[in-house]
């Protein structure tokens, strides 16, 4: 059976966070005076083992869950990630994807994610100038992410590259990342910097808008507008006369809520239902205090069932800006 919130949005996707933890410190997400030494991060004992995350998928996939995102922090941190992943399949999922910052993704651990039944890889790039990757990144090592895009690209066939564009800081790089990956056979996602968390200093004057970033790159290329899927979080084009596309992340100035099937799992095992909420629903307490799943699938109805999210349309709004209260940090929530 499926379930679908009171905006009539289906639960079909899930991204899981399998820790709190990264190697890299971009400041749009973990900036490095927050996320320290002092940083308070999940102990082991916190975390959702491998076996409890595949009960929970068990759960939702009574819901027809269709795809599910391996996120973190940085996911290749968590060892043997591959035997989770196999496991997932075996469930059933038909799509079972990773989001890297691509620092750990060697030739031999991709043939390794691919054999275990990985569908795709997304490696996150932000810039190709090392005194830019110095500003939002001190611990950017760049030529062994821009190794990990074309191993993606050679054993999974095909690879998304999310690049967060920031105004004034990497806003006019924009051409130099379309020319070293159009003849790839790639994704280059564009995303408007976000404000989740309360931690990266977001303001509006930072955003760098989808529209003028597509404006720039159609000053050099012909872009062909391509079908969007109905649950995509971004436009998609080709650039003709490439084997690159590009696509776009608006949701500050093109908010997709309306569409939104997205669940996350955090690493401690809370429930979110939005990219940007304030609180989540403690599932690990349900699945560590029993054997049964009947429970934990009427929580999940339950609290889909009454899902109303939609921040980034009411951003704006008086509403937005009476109730706000604290959101969660990206690197907690699995981005």
């Amino acid at each position: 059976m499926s379930i679908n919130d009171r905006l009539k949005r289906p639960l079909e996707y899930l991204r899981i966070s399998l820790t709190d933890r990264c190697n890299y410190r971009c400041s749009y997400c973990m900036p490095k005076d927050i996320f320290n030494t002092d940083y308070k991060y999940l102990k082991k004992s916190e975390l959702l083992t491998f076996e409890e995350i595949l009960s929970f998928i068990e759960v939702l996939n009574t819901f027809n869950l269709k795809k599910i995102r391996l996120t973190g922090g940085e996911p290749l941190l968590r060892r043997n990630i591959e035997n989770l992943i196999v496991k997932i399949k075996d469930l059933g999922i038909n799509q079972v994807a990773l989001t890297t910052n691509g620092s750990l993704l060697s030739l031999d651990k991709a043939k390794l994610l691919k054999e275990n039944g990985l569908d795709g890889v997304t490696i996150s790039l932000d810039s190709l100038k090392c005194s830019t990757n110095k500003k939002i990144n001190p611990y950017f090592n760049l030529s062994k992410v821009i190794d990990s895009i074309y191993i993606a690209t050679d054993i999974f066939g095909f690879a998304k590259i999310n690049v967060v564009i920031m105004n004034n800081i990497n806003s006019n790089e924009i051409f130099d990342i379309v020319d070293r990956f159009k003849n790839l056979n790639v994704e280059i996602r564009f995303i408007e910097f976000m404000d989740v968390g309360e931690t990266n200093e977001w303001n509006l004057d930072s955003v760098y808008s989808s529209e003028r970033i597509y404006n720039d790159i159609s000053k050099r290329y012909l872009l062909t507008k391509l079908k969007d899927e109905l649950d995509s979080t971004s436009t998609k084009w080709q650039l003709e006369d490439y084997t690159a596309k590009v696509g776009f992340i608006s949701s500050i100035t093109q908010p997709f809520c309306r569409s939104c099937n997205r669940a996350r799992l955090s690493a401690d095992g809370f429930f979110y239902t939005c990219l940007f909420a304030s609180h989540g629903y403690n599932v690990l307490e349900t699945l560590r205090k029993s054997s049964s799943t009947l429970e934990l699938q009427h929580d999940i109805q339950n609290i889909w069932s009454k899902r109303i999210d939609q921040y980034s349309v009411l951003r704006k709004t008086s509403r937005y800006e009476n109730d706000r209260e604290s959101k969660i940090e990206m690197s907690y929530i699995g981005g």
